[in-house]
């Protein structure tokens, strides 16, 4: 019995995560990354068709949902995307785009991921964007 009990000990140690073996824990937290934006009198504009592209022009399907987070933001990135990045390497350029069909409004934004790739965060962009 000790054998066994050996043996499914020493198996889990040896098959443990990786990312324990680096010291790494990652937290429950969700992180969401906003733009605000506003038309030109500065006022919150809401039902937008918004597009987000990594570098290389590929859409990716952020979920955008505003009203939690109040009139005129929108989701440039969240945590869903953290296998696109790497804490290791230069950030990642993230194109934001947003349309009524009449004007548009668009930013660049760089994101990284801490080191143990447990979350996105924002190295550069606006937090607010003007519809023109």
């Amino acid at each position: 019995m000790k054998k066994i009990f050996v043996i499914i000990l020493f198996s889990l140690i040896t098959f443990s995560c990786s990312e324990i073996d680096q010291g790494c824990m990652c937290t429950e937290e969700y992180r969401s990354y906003l733009v605000t934006i506003v038309d030109t009198l500065g006022i919150p504009v809401d039902s937008l068709d918004v597009t987000v592209r990594d570098e290389n022009g590929d859409e990716l399907s952020v979920i955008q949902d505003p009203y939690p987070w109040g009139a005129g933001n929108y989701t440039v990135m969240n945590d869903s995307f953290t296998q696109m990045f790497c804490s290791c390497t230069l950030p990642e350029k993230i194109y934001f785009s947003a349309t009524d069909g009449n004007r548009i409004t668009n930013g660049e934004f760089l994101f990284k991921t801490d080191e143990c790739n447990c979350h996105v965060y924002k190295v550069s962009g606006p937090d607010t964007l003007v519809l023109r």
